[in-house]
């Protein structure tokens, strides 16, 4: 609640100042907001807004992370064809940009998205590649989060050792860092 609070003050002021980039950075951290209360529609609208913006000013770091927000808001609420379009939307210009950030989270999503449509070898090179991306980044917290959707892919294929292995790496990695979870809803560790 204080963090919509606050990014609504923000984006009082930014609009009142005229600041685009304080705009879009207020709108998304609004949308992200709203998507982890679960509030769906809440958070589609102002990442649609986002969309509008960075298109009309050419902000690109505000649209990927839009368009990451619509992907998640779209997989939490089943629907998974809108998800698809704007994970794969933002694969498409991180690779065009060698944004690696924005690549390890499209591949995540797609991973996930994969994993909920049934295809879980799609999730396993999805992963995958969010693994090594997290490595190549040093960033243990989203190596987790691709471990965790590792061992979801081989526990669905009946490769249970593996998943196991997965979910362990997942744990550890997150045990050194001090947490017990991601934010990421779906990872399971």
């Amino acid at each position: 609640g204080q963090a919509a609070d606050h990014f609504q003050q923000v984006l009082r002021i930014a609009r009142a100042t005229g600041d685009r980039p304080g705009e879009l950075t207020a709108l998304n951290g609004l949308g992200w907001t709203h998507l982890r209360q679960g509030r769906h529609g809440q958070a589609a609208d102002h990442f649609q807004q986002v969309l509008r913006i960075a298109r009309a000013t050419g902000h690109r770091p505000g649209g990927q992370d839009a368009l990451g927000g619509l992907g998640w808001t779209h997989l939490r609420q089943g629907r998974y064809e809108q998800a698809a379009d704007h994970f794969q939307r933002l694969l498409d210009l991180a690779q065009e940009g060698d944004e690696r950030d924005w690549q390890l989270e499209a591949r995540q999503g797609l991973g996930r998205l994969s994993h909920a449509t049934g295809d879980p070898d799609a999730a396993l090179a999805h992963h995958q590649r969010a693994l090594t991306l997290a490595g190549e980044l040093g960033q243990p917290h989203d190596q987790a989060r691709a471990h965790d959707g590792l061992a979801h892919a081989h526990h669905a294929l009946g490769q249970h050792q593996q998943a196991r292995q997965h979910w362990q790496h997942a744990l550890n990695l997150l045990t050194d860092l001090g947490i017990d979870h991601t934010d990421e809803e779906e990872t399971t560790t």
